[in-house]
């Protein structure tokens, strides 16, 4: 079975980077990167041999954990990643479960991430050289067992999460979990701004060891045990390491099971709702372009309201904010607090997070080309279901940031900065989505379901949306940094700025957009379907 899998895989990539040219860059261009990653991971292990027993252990342990947290929320993600084998694909060949979950597993081996995953864990054998063949035994065993949790880690969250975002109550419980944990998230990165990066490090050697008892730093922490003499405590972390491996497994022989018998479905109890009607149109005016509007405002809170795509969506473009704040408060900046940058990083990724917003309506957007709604209408509808909650949260986060930073000082500019990225994020994406759609998960599927060909497709997007953000928000970035450096007399001014242009540059993305729509509503709507 595993060499049918592995057989499948290759040949799938092969027929895909033929058709796709950019399937074939992308390849490339990971494989050169992990490449010139080599040298310094070689160079990193070696340099540790000759460092003291704890920091090795340490520093293994933290290089493990990095590893499994990334293995574990990059899938997740990046949901919209090509799979050319997933459980599902096999549900009508009825194969084995038991069978068919190794075969899986062995195939999600074979791409650059999980190759340059496997030779990190393999490497790790030089930081022990020095300590005699039985250690270099023991760190042999346990990077296999590092790989392998990694990779498993990433089938099963992926698994799990495809099917907590199925049901709509699901939803609603895990968006109140992610609101908690993002929330606790602030106040643990200022806990661990305000004992700086000294402070922090004399505390890693009691995290690591709390970590050598979970699946993060079991394997990690085995050899560094064995060259401390302590063969008793190596076998043990050995044993440990391998036996969250075996239930990793088991995990996901259970998940490959039911995906195949029971697949996830977005289909739910009907939700009897008050249909607003827009009444005659008649010709296009001022008070139908806000009729229209409006009922295009109402669909779109919808979608934000119970639509997976949207969550999973929501949750990737909030996390990467969040953690780029912990980790600006671990640092310790000494002009400004990460809590601070919270709410300007939230409001930038969120109005950049909607530069495909289009192709989330997918067939649904016949709608609005037969009813022949002006695109004005089509782009202020979806920046007023976006606004309705994302403005007011943002403003609390900015509150609540400077609250607990204590830099009350840096409110005005925090905010200025926040409605300067959200408006120019905002008004990009109401471009961008017209010009530059790809593939998205269609409504109903899965939100980690996507199309082939959309990778290629979505960096070009993804990648002209942040610079022409970057550029427009440019002004008000210079003012905040500004004010951070010392003119606190500034905050009023990039407050000012702030809404100000932000409201400018959205308002032009809105005519823009509509504009464009207008002439190319028919091509759109043909990329759609």
């Amino acid at each position: 079975m595993v060499a049918t899998v592995l057989r499948l895989k290759l040949r799938l990539l092969a027929n895909t980077m033929q058709r796709e040219v950019w399937r074939v860059i992308l390849v490339v261009l990971g494989a050169l990167w992990a490449l010139s990653m080599v040298p310094g991971v070689v160079g990193g292990a070696r340099w540790l041999a000759f460092q003291p027993l704890e920091v090795r252990s340490s520093a293994l342990v933290v290089v493990g954990t990095v590893l499994l947290v990334g293995w574990t929320v990059i899938p997740v993600l990046m949901f919209g990643a090509d799979e050319t084998v997933t459980p599902r694909k096999f549900a009508v060949l009825g194969p084995d479960p038991r069978r068919l979950a190794p075969a899986l597993a062995v195939a999600a081996m074979l791409s650059v991430p999980a190759l340059f995953t496997g030779f990190v864990c393999l490497a790790s054998m030089l930081a022990w050289r020095e300590e005699g063949g039985p250690t270099t035994a023991f760190a042999l065993a346990s990077g296999a067992a590092a790989f392998a949790t990694c990779v498993l880690a990433s089938r099963v969250v992926t698994a799990f999460a495809t099917r907590l975002l199925s049901t709509r109550r699901a939803r609603e419980l895990a968006g109140v979990l992610g609101g908690l944990v993002a929330l606790c998230a602030v106040p643990v990165g200022v806990s661990l701004g305000s004992l700086g990066l000294e402070g922090a490090l004399e505390r890693l050697p009691g995290l690591t060891t709390a970590l050598s008892f979970t699946p993060f730093g079991a394997a990690w922490a085995a050899p560094a045990a064995a060259a401390a003499g302590e063969w008793a405590g190596a076998f043990g972390h050995l044993l440990l390491a391998w036996g969250f491996v075996g239930a990793g497994m088991l995990v996901w022989v259970a998940q490959v099971d039911r995906l195949m018998v029971d697949p996830p479905s977005t289909v739910g109890a009907a939700r009897r709702r008050a249909d607003a009607f827009v009444g005659e149109v008649g010709a296009p005016g001022p008070t139908t372009t806000a009729r229209l509007a409006r009922a295009v405002a109402r669909r779109a809170l919808r979608y934000w309201l119970g639509d997976p795509r949207y969550l999973a969506s929501l949750a990737s473009t909030l996390l990467m904010p969040l953690l780029i704040a912990v980790l600006l408060a671990v640092v310790g900046l000494s002009s400004v607090s990460g809590a601070v940058l919270v709410a300007p990083l939230v409001a930038g990724a969120v109005g950049w997070g909607r530069h495909n917003d289009t192709a989330f309506d997918g067939t649904a957007f016949w709608l609005h080309v037969s009813a022949g709604v002006p695109g004005v209408a089509d782009r202020a509808g979806r920046v007023l279901a976006l606004s309705a909650w994302a403005v007011p949260g943002v403003v609390a986060i900015a509150v609540g940031g400077a609250w607990l930073a204590g830099r009350w000082d840096m409110l005005g500019a925090s905010l200025g900065l926040a409605l300067g990225l959200y408006g120019a994020g905002l008004g990009v994406a109401m471009v961008s989505s017209v010009l530059l759609p790809y593939p998205a998960p269609r409504a109903g599927d899965s939100p980690f379901a996507t199309e082939t060909g959309s990778v290629g497709a979505s960096l070009v997007a993804q990648l002209v949306a942040t610079l022409a953000t970057a550029v427009l928000a440019a002004p008000v970035v210079v003012l905040f940094w500004l004010t951070a450096e010392g003119r606190a007399s500034l905050g009023g001014v990039v407050l000012a700025v702030g809404a100000l242009g932000g409201v400018l540059v959205l308002a032009a993305g809105v005519v823009l957009g509509g504009r464009l729509l207008d002439a190319r509503g028919a091509q759109l709507l043909a990329r759609l379907t």
